[in-house]
């Protein structure tokens, strides 16, 4: 199965992670500011919560995943529209300065010179714009999972500050999120060397999720599953 088969397959299996994506969606609120650009909406998981909050223009390479987007939402006050659109390359010039807010979740891994396009976020955003990165994290993790999703990297805390840096942003926050998910992706990925989460522990995880992120709160924020950086212009 292919990288884009099985990146599909996984956003579909997380389709029903409601807890998950509304999680968050609540680190990341509080961020949020004026019009959303998302960068990489694949399916809607994230969409879904956004466009609750603020109006959002969703950009992904798959115009299929932007069709979907257009069924599920096109009916929605808060759907700008959908814009395909190739990160790697240059942006259409009539989204520049037209947007306070970039969120950009699960794609930066993807790309094999993201300081490109990081930079590329930074001078789209208007004035004092924000971006709200969410990665995965601990480079000690990645595994066959990572490979199968076509993920060139995992982040640590230092890496991402020092790039997002280095693009001009002044940065707000750094954290990790989710450091229950570490030992099932560590099980499934380094131990079992499984090409894809398995359907049954997804839907149990998302249903603890709620009691999981409570208790994450307790301990101090020294590790996670994932990265959540947010940085202004």
């Amino acid at each position: 199965m292919s990288h884009g088969n099985i990146e599909k397959l996984t956003l579909l299996l997380l389709e029903n992670a409601y807890s998950y994506h509304k999680y968050i969606f609540e680190e990341i609120k509080p961020f949020l500011r004026g019009k959303i650009l998302e960068i990489g909406c694949g399916i809607g998981n994230l969409t879904f919560w956004l466009i609750q909050h603020l109006p959002v223009l969703a950009i992904d390479m798959n115009e299929d995943y932007l069709e979907l987007i257009q069924k599920k939402f096109a009916k929605h006050p808060n759907l700008i529209n959908t814009l395909l659109w190739d990160i790697r390359r240059e942006p259409p010039k009539e989204i520049y300065n037209q947007f306070d807010t970039i969120v950009c979740s699960n794609v930066l891994e993807h790309i094999e010179n993201d300081e490109s396009v990081l930079m590329r976020f930074y001078n789209l955003l208007s004035n004092r714009g924000r971006v709200i990165i969410f990665v995965p994290a601990l480079k000690i993790l990645y595994n066959q999972l990572d490979l199968e999703l076509g993920h060139m990297r995992r982040y640590g805390k230092k890496d991402l500050f020092y790039k997002l840096n280095k693009c001009g942003f002044k940065i707000y926050q750094i954290k990790y999120f989710n450091i229950f998910g570490i030992l099932g992706w560590f099980i499934n990925g380094k131990l079992l060397k499984r090409k894809i989460l398995p359907k049954d522990q997804l839907y149990i995880f998302d249903r603890l999720f709620p009691f999981l992120i409570k208790v994450e709160k307790i301990f101090p924020n020294t590790l996670g599953q994932s990265l959540i950086a947010i940085g202004e212009k």
